[in-house]
């Protein structure tokens, strides 16, 4: 009843400040929110609700908290005046605020000095739990009005400005239940808020009987921190010392003497250390025995020194930590040194995350004594750093590791680890993932053992070549396989090759890379199970599965390849995967092609339910050799689809224009002669005629020649065909009657003979009869009775001086060439007689 008439009330009240503040209802604080940011204010609005709860005067102008200036709103439990300009407190600014839980007067102009802070003005603030002051004093020199702060007996969180050499005064001690100490209000351009260099012995030596659990002083620009700086604190569980940037990580370490004897939660000092190698001396960059000397008693479950320029750690870490250490990050460091430093940390039975990836100078080498120890000493590796004198290719060496590990990084710990010589891992039952990659390893031949549980695997960045199936066979449990940039053997992960094979015992592998490898053909349908593939900067030219293979995949990155498209069986397939899976498809960085082949492909990029990388648009090459973009192309698709046709059109066109005009002639032509066309088609077919044929003739052939060669026809050629080989023959000589009737005789022994040989020579052309007789010899050459004519050429006659019409009407075979004039038994008269015997054709 109560909440419901103070939001009437409000209502009616809020009439006259409506327009300034926003009233917002809070009811699970018991009233409302007044939101009155950036509205150019230069005092506290008189007019509030009386119930608010929570006031925001952030971004105004207010340069003075004057005396009573919330007695209006006495149930505000949260107050924030930050970026507003205040420079002064007036003693009685919060009066009435004592339910005030927190009060945020950080990014002002509150300096720290008892004129801005008169000693009664936190008075009123019993209740309060969260004070922030941050952000306020330039001054690099001062001194805090601690006693200021005596009032806030229950305050859990103070954020404040601190000075060079800070040492916090007594009126900080009565602040006994307070959590968090924020001294991390780094600087600006302009600005160094948290200017403390030194953390010294007495630096928060009033918070000895405090309950101060963690100390924040990240972004603070520290070049030193006193042995017994932690000392006070005896509830402390967590020191953040994050891009402090100029801390000596020795004398971090050293420091942290003062939480002998105390259970720490976390250590953060990520980046503490980044420009102190160029300005100070290598010294405190060692983690040397002398450094853990005085740490007897350390329990810190998480240590996080990333980033620092170490340059070597003393194995003496190990049992420093080992008693509660959980978390210990050591990565993208240069750290040198005894790379066996590493699998000592077995001693700390709690350690769940160990990381000492990305050591960028280290170059490791593992060197074996005469028994057989792997030794190496700071001094000779920070002054030499010369290769290992004994190889420690052939060692066969099991490796245990701490009971608990669930993540072990080993990422880039070195680029000569040689050979491959782990052959077993102990104590790895909870192990989920192993990062051995980019150590400059090679010889993955033989199984590991202990590791048949581990989840994940990275090997990427070694020497692949020789990978065999029964290393990989030591991980059947694997959800996660990295092969990247290892140039493992060409057809290697095709069917039968034995990365694949081994990949095959893996059950319950879900995400598998293998970039960077140059492999134009890989085969993994086999592996059912994967639900995301990363196969980018290969040479592959399409996906590598087919018909649905892989039903669970949701990623599959192909970037970088020489994809150019997909056919449309591909295309089908990835779209199923789209719909049932939203598939997401990498493919920047492949020469795609955006020629007509390929149109439909550029479709589907766009249309598909497939996502994509780049929103699908990629760079292309059209028909013509153009770069464009796929994206480019398909806002002109019908532009191009319409090109890509007519090119297959426009020919077609051009051939059937001319096959129109062609049959438009030919039926012209037809219909002009159709009486000469239906008589050449009656007798191709035989119909209306019936050729002739040898017994039609009373004799066989009719020879005609000069007087010049009449001895010739009259003794051999008759011998040689009538009486040898029994042809009749018409000899004009002999069976021609005596008178003027040349022409008659020639006519009539051309028309009674089957076939007429003519004894050319160039006497026969000479002869004025000679051009009647084979004129009348062609004329009686038809259709019954074709190749009529048989040329006998004497010697070397000249061929230019035969009639054309002779030569079109007599077939190759029928012209015979005689060097000399044979006599009646040559075999010239046995193919001459064959000619004449030859059927019509």
């Amino acid at each position: 009843m109560k909440i419901a008439c103070g939001l009437i009330l409000s209502l009616t009240v809020v009439s006259t400040c409506q327009k300034s503040c926003q009233i917002l209802p809070a009811p699970q604080l018991g009233g409302v929110r007044a939101d009155c940011q950036d509205l150019n204010l230069t005092s506290v609005p008189d007019d509030l609700p009386p119930n608010t709860v929570s006031l925001d005067l952030s971004y105004n102008s207010i340069t003075v908290l004057t005396d009573n200036a919330f007695v209006s709103i006495p149930r505000l439990l949260s107050l924030t005046i930050a970026y507003s300009h205040v420079s002064r407190l007036e003693t009685k600014a919060f009066k009435g605020l004592n339910r005030l839980l927190s009060l945020h007067l950080d990014h002002n102009s509150l300096q720290l000095d008892n004129d801005t802070y008169p000693e009664h003005v936190f008075r009123p603030l019993q209740s309060l739990k969260e004070l922030n002051l941050g952000n306020n004093d330039c001054r690099i020199s001062g001194s805090a009005p601690d006693w200021v702060f005596k009032w806030l007996m229950n305050l859990e969180t103070l954020t404040i400005d601190t000075f060079q050499r800070d040492a916090f005064g007594r009126g900080f001690g009565y602040l006994k239940k307070l959590v968090t100490l924020n001294i991390a209000t780094g600087n600006d351009d302009d600005c160094i808020y948290c200017a403390i260099n030194v953390i010294q012995n007495n630096t928060f030596s009033v918070f000895e009987n405090s309950s101060v659990q963690v100390l924040d002083v990240h972004d603070c620009k520290l070049i030193t921190v006193d042995v017994e700086a932690y000392l006070p604190f005896k509830h402390i569980s967590k020191i953040i010392l994050e891009n402090v940037q100029t801390l000596p990580t020795g004398l971090a370490v050293r420091a942290l003497f003062g939480l002998n004897g105390k259970n720490v939660s976390q250590v953060l000092m990520k980046n503490a250390n980044k420009y102190v190698s160029r300005n100070r001396k290598l010294q405190n960059q060692l983690l040397n025995k002398e450094t853990f000397t005085h740490l007897t008693d350390i329990c810190i479950e998480h240590l996080d020194l990333r980033y620092n320029n170490i340059l070597y750690i003393d194995r003496s870490i190990v049992p420093v930590m080992s008693r509660c250490i959980k978390y210990l990050d050591l990565s993208k460091n240069n750290i040198l040194g005894d790379a066996f430093t590493y699998f000592e940390i077995h001693i700390c039975k709690q350690l769940l995350y160990f990381d000492v990836s990305y050591q960028s100078v280290g170059k490791h080498h593992f060197e074996t004594s005469g028994e057989g120890t792997v030794t190496k000493t700071a001094t000779s590796l920070l002054t030499t750093r010369t290769s290992s004198t004994s190889s420690a290719s052939n060692l066969q060496v099991g490796v245990p590791f701490p009971p608990n590990l669930r993540i072990c990084l080993l990422r880039g710990i070195g680029s000569h680890f040689g050979k491959f010589f782990i052959t077993s891992i102990t104590g790895a039952s909870h192990l989920e993932k192993l990062d051995l990659s980019y150590n400059g390893a090679w010889g993955f031949v033989s199984p590991i053992h202990g590791l048949n549980l581990v989840n994940e695997m990275d090997f990427s960045g070694n020497e692949g070549l020789g990978m065999t199936e029964d290393f990989l066979k030591s991980f059947p449990n694997l959800t996660h396989l990295s092969l990247n940039n290892m140039g493992l053997d060409e057809g290697t992960i095709i069917e039968g090759g034995p990365v694949l094979e081994g990949m095959k015992t893996m059950r319950t592998l879900r995400y598998l890379e293998i970039a960077g490898n140059d492999e134009r053909y890989m085969s993994l349908g086999a592996l059912r199970t994967l639900r995301s593939l990363n196969v980018s900067r290969n040479n592959l030219v399409s996906v590598p599965f087919q018909n649905n293979d892989l039903p669970d995949l949701h990623i599959l990155d192909m970037s970088v390849n020489s994809i150019t498209f997909f056919s449309e069986d591909t295309m089908e397939m990835l779209e199923d995967l789209g719909q049932k899976n939203r598939l997401v498809l990498k493919l920047m960085g492949n020469p795609l092609s955006c020629s007509c082949k390929s149109l439909a492909f550029v479709h589907w990029l766009f249309s598909s339910s497939v996502t994509f990388d780049s929103d699908g648009n990629y760079s292309c090459v059209t028909e013509y050799g153009a770069l464009t973009t796929t994206n480019t192309v398909y806002k002109q698709f019908n532009y191009h689809w319409t090109a890509c046709q007519g090119r297959f059109w426009f020919p077609v066109a051009i051939l059937l224009m001319c096959v129109t005009t062609l049959l438009t002639v030919c039926a012209v032509l037809v219909s002009r002669n159709w009486t000469r066309i239906a008589h050449h088609i009656m007798v191709l077919i035989g119909r209306g005629i019936q050729r002739v044929n040898r017994q039609d003739f009373n004799k066989d052939a009719y020879i005609a020649h000069s007087d010049q060669e009449l001895q010739f026809v009259m003794q051999d050629l008759r011998t040689g065909l009538e009486e040898i080989l029994g042809l009749r023959l018409i000899l004009p000589e002999r069976d021609f009657l005596p008178g003027p009737c040349v022409a008659d005789h020639v006519a009539e022994s051309i028309n009674k003979s089957w076939k007429t040989v003519l004894v050319i020579s160039d006497d026969f052309l000479d002869d004025p009869w000679s051009y009647y007789i084979m004129k009348s010899t062609t004329y009686y050459i038809s259709n019954l009775n074709p190749n009529r004519v048989i040329l006998l050429l004497i010697r070397d006659v000249n061929h230019a001086r035969l009639p054309e019409l002779l030569l079109n009407e007599t077939d190759e075979e029928d012209i015979i060439q005689l060097d000399d004039f044979p006599g009646p038994h040559s075999d010239v008269w046995v193919r001459v007689r064959d000619r004449i015997l030859n059927p019509a054709a």
